[in-house]
């Protein structure tokens, strides 16, 4: 029994810290700009691809995009249509927003988006 306890012990440690260790290394390729107001949608491009801007907040470049003018998303990435309809209904409803961006890549020279949250008031 106190084997069994103690391997137990071992498995839920190195669980816990496996767990840590990717949050960490995720907190490292990724930035969230928190609670921030979209001020403008772009489309165009002569591709499936949208960009967004914000109110009141300078754009975080964390990657060094070239053109950090706005947060970028194209249709080739996973989730695209899914941010595409967070941020038109957020900017359409007035709902404040975080945006995650990533730290190492950018899409058409801009912050490339990863995630979008959609604040309460």
């Amino acid at each position: 029994m106190k084997n069994t306890i103690s391997s137990f012990l071992k498995v839920a440690g190195v669980a816990c810290f496996s767990l840590i260790t990717a949050a960490e290394a995720s907190a490292q390729v990724a930035t969230v700009i928190p609670n921030v107001t979209i001020s403008k949608i772009r489309t165009g491009w002569a591709g499936d691809a949208f960009g967004l801007e914000t109110v009141g907040t300078p754009i975080s470049n964390p990657a060094g995009c070239a053109t950090p003018d706005g947060y970028m998303s194209e249709i080739s990435q996973p989730g695209y249509k899914t941010y595409l309809m967070m941020v038109t209904m957020a900017m359409a409803t007035e709902k404040k927003v975080s945006i995650v961006v990533s730290n190492t890549e950018c899409i058409l020279n801009r912050p490339k988006v990863w995630g979008i949250y959609v604040e309460q008031q």
